[in-house]
């Protein structure tokens, strides 16, 4: 594996308000800072118990070995900390809430605040942009708003854009409304792919208020059985059918499920009616193979069923530096989950397919 070419399709960094900022026009500085502090207010009232007890995640007695290192926000330390793990380049993650706290800013805040924070991000990929590419964020509130900021990002050179997982958790229409096809236009047009990483929603908020358990146990196993939804509401409304050459990466969806989920979707159309409707022309899975792919860290199971998934449809990851982290023992991973898989399929896997749909 040492020999190969390995980029992980997701890792993180944390790109700091005050970064974003240093890029923000003063007039829009208190407008930032109250709009923060309101989202911050927020989350963490969803975060309460109805009996008024808090249930943020509670700190590891051991942290994991990628806590607390510089590398999370410093590009310098970062590109030592990819040496050390020999990873050549890293797909990075800055905001898996997808700028969420920028929808309450006013008289043109909000358009300036993504803009401001994408630059930071170009800032930090700036450093060694072969090895560093930054996923921006895009706003969906303003269709024009949103068409603007990825031709501007893709004259960047953007390699990669987000949006929210769940644009309804955000009062919002979901993705399959028309009102969104001038954006999948733009975004094909760019070849960018979209990416849905695992996140927050409304709906683990209350499940983490009741989890009994002092880890969390029940809210931190469920995120990759909520991207099902994600994978569904890209294909069943015919979103990916209409716009052919749209890419969209489910991040740290895992991969046991998918098989089952594919098989079931394939299974529905026929058996519940949806050749009636006219809902999809293909099958399910279909397009899946097609447009879709999905990122995951420690899967061995999920490896073993590469073939029903599709070889050409996974990406490995470190997850650098949350506690599902393989850093900086990502060679002995690779070594254990590719141990006799096909250097041709294990090659795709570790960086061939991030190579392909990045443009690297």
């Amino acid at each position: 594996m040492a020999k190969e070419r390995i980029i992980s399709a997701d890792s993180h960094v944390a790109i700091k308000d005050e970064q974003v900022m240093s890029h923000l026009a003063t007039r829009f500085h208190e407008d930032y800072k109250n709009a923060r502090l309101r989202h911050m207010a927020e989350l963490a009232k969803r975060m309460k118990k109805k009996a008024g007890q808090t249930t943020a995640m509670p700190s590891q007695a051991q942290p994991w070995e990628a806590a607390g290192r510089k590398g999370e926000y410093d590009p310098v330390e970062r590109l030592k900390d990819m040496d050390i793990d020999r990873v050549d380049a890293e797909v990075l993650y800055c905001d898996v809430l997808c700028g969420t706290s920028y929808y309450g800013m006013t008289n043109g805040g909000r358009a300036a605040a993504f803009e401001a924070f994408n630059n930071a991000a170009l800032d930090f990929a700036s450093h060694d942009p072969k090895r560093l590419l930054p996923v921006y964020i895009v706003p969906i509130v303003d269709i024009d708003e949103s068409v603007r900021e990825v031709q501007r990002l893709a004259s960047a050179g953007a390699k990669a854009l987000m949006l929210p997982l769940y644009p309804t958790d955000l009062d919002l229409p979901h993705y399959s409304d028309r009102r969104y096809d001038p954006l999948w236009a733009a975004i094909q047009e760019t070849g960018i792919p979209i990416s849905q990483h695992v996140g927050a929603s409304q709906t683990l908020f209350d499940i983490m208020a009741y989890d009994p358990t002092p880890a969390k146990g029940i809210f931190q196993a469920l995120p990759p059985i909520f991207m099902a939804e994600a994978l569904a509401g890209w294909i069943v409304p015919g979103i990916l059918e209409r716009f052919p050459s749209l890419t969209v990466v489910l991040v740290e969806s895992g991969l046991g499920w998918i098989p089952y989920f594919l098989e079931r979707l394939d299974n529905m159309k026929r058996s519940h009616g949806w050749d009636h409707y006219g809902m999809l022309k293909e099958k399910p899975s279909f397009y899946f193979h097609r447009q879709m792919l999905v990122t995951f860290e420690e899967d061995r199971f999920g490896v073993d069923q590469r073939h029903r998934i599709g070889v050409d449809n996974l990406m490995w990851a470190t997850d650098y530096p949350h506690p599902d982290s393989t850093w900086p023992n990502s060679q002995k991973v690779l070594e254990t989950h590719f141990d006799g898989v096909p250097v041709e399929e294990a090659r795709l896997m570790i960086g061939g397919n991030a190579a392909r749909i990045y443009g690297l």
